[in-house]
Formats: structure tokens, sequence, C-alpha cells
């Protein structure tokens, strides 16, 4: 571990675990790649205009959820979201409209999001000495989804479809820490996003950075309170914290 990323505090006294799910427990994008790529070639788009398609989608979806969170949108549901910036994607990339049956067949492609590899595994053996809560932008059937087809072993799911807003938005944290009667102190999130552990982490959460391919790293002044590989590590550092 590098002096930057020295934890900020032991994660002595942790009983709950909540686990971001989208890029943190499973694969969205790689999934998405391999599972959406076939149904837009179906669909009639190019094969060399896929990955710049996907790329421009999942923009798309990050300045969706934004303005909902921010009061700009009205509130939609992650799912509706994907599918309007899926359609703002394509127009974008002025491609011949997709059919409505097409839009929403691609767009539901995250419902079949791959676990990354370590994570069932992990889940099951950390639940063996924690509470683990997934608290997820997504919504609540696709998180019940994600953990049947993936095999996680959630002791209990949160939506921000509860609150009617988007992380890092301070409700969804606050829903946690409400519905789990549970002191700050006592939580840790798992994420593989530094501005949701930000976020987590100034309501008094401990925090776990997990490094996903793919998705941010953390700049060295961001302190978290464990920086893990993926969940095989998270466990082995929690077992030596305990």
């Amino acid at each position: 571990m590098t002096e930057q990323h020295r934890p900020r505090r032991a994660a002595h006294g942790v009983t709950t675990l909540l686990f971001d799910v989208l890029g943190t427990v499973v694969d969205v994008e790689g999934s998405i790649r391999a599972l959406a790529g076939p149904l837009l070639l179906q669909a009639g788009v190019a094969a060399e205009r896929i990955p710049r398609l996907l790329g421009r989608w999942q923009a798309h979806m990050g300045a969706l959820i934004a303005a909902v969170r921010e009061g700009d949108r009205p509130w939609a549901t992650y799912q509706q979201l994907r599918r309007a910036a899926l359609a703002a994607a394509v127009a974008e990339a002025e491609l011949a409209p997709l059919a409505a049956p097409d839009l929403d067949a691609v767009a539901a492609v995250i419902r079949r999001s791959r676990p990354w590899p370590e994570a069932a595994g992990a889940l099951r053996a950390l639940g063996r000495s924690f509470r683990l809560v997934a608290l997820s932008d997504g919504d609540f059937a696709l998180l019940v989804d994600l953990a049947a087809a993936g095999g996680l072993a959630w002791h209990g799911v949160l939506s921000g479809q509860f609150v009617r807003t988007y992380k890092p938005d301070p409700a969804v944290y606050r829903l946690a820490l409400d519905l789990l009667a549970i002191a700050p102190a006592r939580a840790m999130l798992v994420a593989a996003h530094p501005f949701d552990l930000r976020a987590a982490a100034a309501h008094g959460l401990a925090t776990a950075y997990i490094a996903r391919p793919g998705a941010a790293r953390p700049p060295a002044d961001d302190a978290f309170t464990l920086h893990a590989a993926d969940f095989t590590d998270l466990a082995r550092q929690l077992r030596g914290a305990a």
C-alpha cells in the first residue's frame, strides 16, 4: 500500500457492509459490451460504430442521473433512464432510429450483468462475519434479478428508488442508516467509485475502495479506510482488522 493510500482509520467496530452493486459487484461495462453488441448488430448498427455508441450511452446515462438528482428532471427509474439514454445516444450518433422493441431489448441487458469472478464466493464468506446489504442506484427489481442470477448472498437490498434519488444524494446513505438502525461508525461502504465513497465518508461511514478494471481511480488525496484489489482481498484485510 502506497503512502498516499494509507487507510484513513481502522475498520474496527464495523458490523455491516453496504455494497455498491453496479460496477462494484457486477461487471456492468463488460456485460453490456458482450450482451448489447450482438443485439445492436441485429438491429442494423454497423459493428465499427458500436463501441462509440456504447460510450455515448454511458455518458448520457450519467448526465440523466445527475439531472434527476439535482431536480432538473422529474424522477424516473434507473431502467427508464437507461432506455432514454440509449435513445439519446443513438440520435447523437446520427444512426437510424432503433425500433422500440430493439431499444427495450438493448436497455434490458443490464439485468443480465455478470458478477465479477470472485464476488459471489467472497460475499458468502463475508456474510459469516458481517451483515451484507446492497445499496445501489439500480431499481429494486434489477437488484433482485442480479442477486438471483449471480448467487449474491445479500442479507438485504436497498435502492435509491426507495427515496427517489441517486447517489451521492445524502438521502441514499441516510436511507441505509435509518432502515438498518445503525450508527455510521458501524457501517462500511464498499465501492469502486470514489465519488460514492467520499459521500459515505462525509456521513461518518467507513469506506473500502475496490479497484475494478475500467473504473475511476481515486486521486492521491482520497483517504479511504481500506483499499482492496477485489472482495477476496477485502475479506483478508477485514479479518486482519478484526
